[in-house]
């Protein structure tokens, strides 16, 4: 998606006048960064700016979602400094798995730590605050704060990503939640992305007082086209009902059984397509199950004048998660699908945060995670709508 910049509404969220705060902002993920929680953290940073506060942003090298060195510029050297947009920017090296299991993201979260734990202290900021996930990002600010106010953004839960994703065994998962839980128990407020996980925290004994919802908003601006005129932009086909996911390809998302849901639309001649747009550590493994799939199109990250394109592009946009995904995160990509204004199919768990999140902004159509046959369904039904709204 390129180089996302915040949105005027976005901008304009911090109204308070903070002329005169100096904010230490650390966690592992920003710009030029395009997927996930780091566009979040970049528009926090330029609207504390916009706001009067002084900004220092404590990250890493840009390197998700496709777990590679993604700027050349980082390929030697161990700490750099940068401005940007009013942002002071310190990048500390860390290692990249290149397969982000237990022992890869150990490697990583260790080696991020150990830079950002010092850039933390070194720092002389009036407030830090930290953004989940990392783990080494929430520890640097609550080991390095000192007597300065703490605060977290929780985007994701960490320990309860570990279990559900499989990336872990349930006593792993367990001991990283653990850990987790501890060093948000020492934040002064915390400000999570969906009231589910405010839930979770109290839980944990964190006092209510302390936990402050702040919702994701869309990073992106709509584009006003049809589908038709977006596929021309873009070089796609418009011969098919054509259903798009985008983001993340990686074991959360359990995008096997879209794989699976585009080779029953070849071989029943359902007229669908299916298109992945994004990068991720499973993607390799997800082109090579999809090999000689007519339905099935895998396009890489787009930037962001493209990206809307993609959006709009769709008849219909693809929630997918893997079953067992409840309480681990809520996708990034839901608030940019709904400022789309396309149909939205979520294959996710009953009773988990996306289907709540799905159900608050507005009517989807639902099926069971790694379910192919119910997959296809659903897009077989959003196509026969969009068939009877055009007679």
């Amino acid at each position: 998606m390129g180089d996302l910049r915040t949105t005027d509404a976005a901008r304009t969220q911090t109204s308070q006048d903070l002329g005169g705060l100096t904010v230490c902002l650390v966690g592992i993920n920003y710009w030029p960064e395009t997927t996930g929680i780091a566009p979040y953290t970049t528009a926090m940073a330029e609207a504390l700016t916009d706001a009067g506060a002084s900004v220092h942003v404590i990250t890493g090298i840009p390197h998700y979602p496709q777990w590679k060195l993604q700027d050349e510029r980082y390929a030697e050297g161990r700490r750099w400094e940068e401005m940007r947009d009013g942002v002071r920017i310190t990048r500390v090296r860390h290692s990249i798995p290149e397969t982000p299991d237990l022992v890869g993201r150990a490697k990583l979260e260790s080696s991020f730590l150990q830079g950002a734990l010092r850039e933390v202290r070194r720092d002389t900021s009036d407030i830090v605050i930290a953004v989940t996930p990392s783990l080494a990002g929430l520890a640097a600010g609550a080991l390095g704060h000192g007597r300065r106010p703490f605060g977290v953004l929780v985007q994701d839960l960490t320990g309860n990503a570990a279990g559900e994703s499989g990336t872990t065994g349930g006593r792993a998962s367990r001991l990283i939640a653990s850990g987790e839980y501890a060093l948000l128990r020492r934040a002064d407020r915390i400000g999570v992305i969906t009231p589910r996980f405010g839930d979770l925290l109290i839980e944990q004994g964190i006092e209510e007082q302390c936990i402050s919802g702040l919702p994701n908003f869309t990073h992106i601006t709509p584009v006003d086209v049809s589908a038709a005129t977006a596929r021309t932009r873009l070089g796609w086909t418009d011969d098919a009902f054509t259903v798009v996911h985008t983001g993340n390809m990686g074991m959360k998302q359990g995008l096997e059984s879209v794989v699976e849901a585009a080779r029953l639309s070849d071989t029943r001649d359902l007229g669908i397509e299916f298109v992945l747009v994004g990068d991720g550590n499973q993607r390799a493994a997800l082109e090579e199950q999809g090999a000689g799939i007519r339905s099935l199109r895998f396009v890489p990250p787009l930037d962001g004048d493209d990206y809307p394109y993609a959006l709009a592009a769709a008849d219909a946009l693809l929630l997918n998660e893997k079953p067992g995904v409840r309480e681990m995160s809520m996708p990034s990509k839901l608030t940019s699908y709904t400022s789309s204004r396309r149909p939205i199919i979520a294959a996710v768990e009953d009773g988990g945060i996306t289907r709540a999140s799905c159900a608050s902004t507005g009517p989807r159509r639902s099926s069971r995670p790694a379910s192919p046959s119910a997959c296809s369904r659903r897009r077989r039904t959003c196509a026969a709508t969009r068939r009877s709204r055009r007679t």
